[in-house]
Parts: structure tokens; C-alpha cells; sequence
């Protein structure tokens, strides 16, 4: 299944392989402009829960066992979103076909020697090798396609999301956008939502078992701020108790 005609005609989609900063990029822009965002990571589990039920045979461990045809469960999980406001979305699991209309998408590459040093440091030196086997089939994917592709190696993280801010530029203009405190904080909630739900849930994790009070992940500052670009670092246990009230329960220090 791919996108097709206009259906999705309100998503802004982000590619590129692992360590390209994608979910950087989309992090920034949503906040910024008052984006939906929309990460295929934080469905992992849940649409391997969904493929074993439909009785899709998945490896139970071992290299490629997390890996199988996703697309269509990320098209059903765009489609079932609110029309309003426009979506960004991002992940490993999106191709270039999935893109509809070609203008509305911006796919970031590092070179080899870049993103083996970025996933290093956040991976602390062990670099998963399934991470590495993207770079070139996305690359050929790309060819006769009229999608903007932008090589981060020259870029800082600012310049990077100047230039995808450039390419949706005239589509985030036209909106619909979050255009109150309440609907931004509204949307950075969501995003730390499914973020928690993505370790919180009770799918069986044969690759990646989780212990909800040790592993820290990456949440949004609930602030609502258009210019804040912070950060909070929490553990899972943490930040699911959390998103148990109202926002902003996720704050900086000083928000």
C-alpha cells in the first residue's frame, strides 16, 4: 500500500537513514511551527503486535527480526491522524514511494564515515549493523525522483533545519498549524505520549527487553515556547508517571 492521490496531502515526511537526524529535524520544525509529529519508531512494538496478528511470521530474534514491511501500518497510522494540524513525519521505515506529492518531502544523508560516528556516540561505540545496511538502497530509491535530498556533512543541526524549514517553507505557510500556547503544549504531550508508550507497553521485546526505571530516553519540554529548543532527559518509569497529568509535567529546568 502506498500513499496515493491526496489523502495525505497534510503530512510533511522527513527520510534518511539512521543517524541522518531525522527525528532532530522533526522535533525542531514541530515545535517551531506548530506541527503534529509523528515518529514510526515510536510504533515499533505496536505494529509488530499488529503483523503477528495478522499472521505476518517474524524471526523471534536475531539480526533482520525487526525488520519487515511496515509501510502500510504507517500509512494507516497517518491517515487515522487529525487533518489539522500538518504532520511531520519521520522514520527509518519511510521510502521515497511512500511520498505523495514528491514537493512536501526532504530526505537527509550523511556519508558513511558520519553516520558511523554519530551512531557510535549514541550508541556508545556499538553500532547495531542493521543501522548501516539502509544508506544504499535509499540512495537508489531516491533516483528519478524529484525529492530534495540535502547531505548533512557540511551542516550543523541549526544549518540542517534551516534547509528542511526551507523546502516546507511554502506548505507550512498555507497550514493548517497549532496556532495557541494550549494547542502546541497539546502536541509536544502527545509526542512524550507515544514516546512513553513506546517502552510502556506490554509487547514482548525479544531483541530490546526494557526496564522502565533504567532506560532514559529524550522527551520534549512542555513549555509550548516556540523558540525553546530544550530537552528532558528522564527514564521511562519517570516520564509515564509523568504524562498521568495534565501538561506541562515535562519541563525544563526554569520553564
Amino acid at each position: 500500500m502506498e500513499a496515493g492521490g491526496m489523502e495525505l496531502s497534510n503530512v510533511l515526511w522527513i527520510g534518511g537513514p539512521a543517524g541522518a537526524g531525522k527525528t532532530t529535524a522533526a522535533r525542531h520544525l514541530a515545535r517551531r511551527h506548530g506541527l503534529r509529529r509523528y515518529s514510526s519508531d515510536t510504533q515499533t512494538w505496536v505494529h509488530r503486535d499488529r503483523a503477528v496478528a495478522a499472521g505476518v511470521e517474524l524471526p523471534a530474534r536475531g539480526p533482520g527480526a525487526e525488520y519487515y514491511d511496515r509501510r502500510p501500518m504507517i500509512i494507516d497510522d497517518l491517515r487515522s491522524l487529525p487533518a489539522a494540524p500538518l504532520i511531520v513525519a519521520e522514520g527509518g521505515p519511510i521510502t521515497p514511494a511512500m511520498v505523495q506529492p514528491e514537493s512536501q518531502a526532504v530526505w537527509l544523508i550523511p556519508s558513511r564515515d558520519v553516520q558511523v560516528a554519530r551512531l557510535r556516540v549514541r550508541h556508545r561505540g556499538d553500532v547495531p549493523w542493521s543501522y548501516l545496511q539502509s544508506l544504499e538502497p535509499i540512495m537508489e530509491q531516491l533516483a528519478g525522483t524529484s525529492i530534495t535530498t540535502i547531505f548533512v556533512d557540511p551542516l550543523t543541526v541549526e544549518e540542517t533545519i534551516a534547509e528542511v524549514e526551507r523546502v516546507f517553507a511554502h506548505r507550512i505557510s498555507e497550514g493548517p498549524t497549532a496556532l495557541t500556547s494550549e494547542e502546541n503544549r497539546s502536541l509536544l504531550r502527545d509526542a512524550n505520549q507515544a514516546l512513553v508508550n513506546q517502552y510502556a507497553s506490554r509487547s514482548p521485546r525479544p531483541l530490546a527487553p526494557i526496564e522502565p526505571d533504567k532506560v532514559v530516553r529524550t522527551f520534549d519540554c512542555e513549555c509550548a515556547r516556540r523558540t525553546c529548543a530544550a530537552l528532558v532527559d528522564l527514564t521511562i518509569g519517570h516520564a509515564a508517571a509523568a504524562v498521568m497529568s495534565d501538561p506541562p509535567a515535562i519541563l525544563a529546568t526554569g520553564h
